[in-house]
């Protein structure tokens, strides 16, 4: 026997089909509480991570290796970062925890289908960009790899989560 669906619940199945999650959302949000949790394991070991820094970097020049004027100069542009990283600890570590914090409720609200999620969770991606500049000054951002990591990475999510805004209802 066939049952027939009344309009009841074919309202019911679209609400199902409409609470699901979708793919891109869910990938991007489970990847943020991913990250979330790495680098709050970082941040809350940068005193440890600048000392091991420092201590290669003192390694490195008592060696006895001869270097040229370039690696030097890259050698003396890092240890002062480092130097100035230690002074800002404390911070750069607030600044860091209050960050994640806004990424992870963000996410949380986005998979919550809150539109306000989006903006929490901009708002954590580029607490440490601005916050780093006005800190660290430019000296945060050296080298390539800390340019994709500290601020591509970070803006790339937005993007990402831009594109996911049409399945933010709420």
């Amino acid at each position: 026997m066939d049952q027939m669906n009344t309009p009841n619940d074919l309202q019911q199945s679209d609400m199902a089909i409409d609470d699901k999650l979708p793919t891109g959302l869910n990938v991007l949000t489970i990847l943020t509480f991913i990250s979330c949790a790495i680098f709050g394991l970082i941040t809350a070991f940068l005193p440890a991570f600048y000392n091991f820094l420092q201590g290669l970097m003192e390694k490195a020049a008592s060696s006895g290796k001869e270097f040229s004027e370039k690696e030097l100069a890259d050698m003396e542009k890092g240890r002062l970062a480092i130097e100035l990283a230690k002074q800002n600890l404390v911070p750069l570590m607030i600044i860091g925890l209050v960050s994640i914090a806004l990424c992870f409720v963000g996410a949380l609200w986005m998979r919550k289908r809150r539109k306000d999620g989006f903006w929490l969770y901009t708002a954590g991606e580029l607490a440490p960009i601005v916050g780093g500049l006005i800190i660290m000054g430019t000296s945060s951002f050296t080298g390539a790899m800390s340019i994709v990591t500290n601020i591509g990475i970070p803006l790339l999510f937005v993007f990402l989560y831009s594109l996911q805004r049409k399945h933010l209802t709420k």
